[in-house]
């Protein structure tokens, strides 16, 4: 398993790794078909999230704005103000690092891949869960993330 204690340089790993032929098959194998994760290895990733400072205030911004949205259903991108609150580049950091913990753990990534570990860590920075390991979170993932998401009961 990959350690993630020091990821520093990880945006110019990913940025190497992502220019070579092995990178470009790496990141375009699955596209919409990878595989289903366990709940353990989403949490992991949004655990991830937390550990590192510069992703850690990445992800509160970003979360920011997805509440802002949820609160706001009628707002959308062609709306006034829209990209000027969009944390664009938070998002893209937080994207980038998705695509880079995927490597570092060999994780084929799709589009729903640790598509649940983002929306449990947001609810987490949010306020709307009380931790990413909570009953609570388990059933939301259930509920919400079962079509891209394996529980140990399944894998066996």
């Amino acid at each position: 398993m990959a350690d993630f204690e020091d990821i520093t340089g990880w945006r110019g790993e990913l940025e190497a790794f992502e220019a070579t032929e092995e990178g470009r098959e790496f990141y375009g194998r699955y596209g919409m078909g990878a595989p289903k994760l366990t709940f353990e290895q989403e949490v992991r990733y949004a655990e991830e999230l937390f550990r590192h400072d510069e992703i850690h205030e990445a992800l509160k911004k970003s979360a920011k704005f997805v509440k802002y949205l949820d609160d706001n259903p009628d707002f959308g991108q062609d709306d006034e103000g829209f990209w000027d609150l969009c944390p664009v580049e938070d998002n893209r950091k937080v994207e980038a690092f998705k695509r880079w913990y995927a490597m570092k753990q060999n994780i084929a990534l799709g589009w729903s891949t640790f598509s649940a570990g983002d929306r449990l860590a947001i609810d987490v920075v949010n306020g709307d869960l009380a931790s990413l390991r909570s009953p609570e979170a388990e059933q939301l993932v259930k509920e919400r993330f079962s079509r891209f998401v394996a529980f140990p009961q399944e894998v066996q």
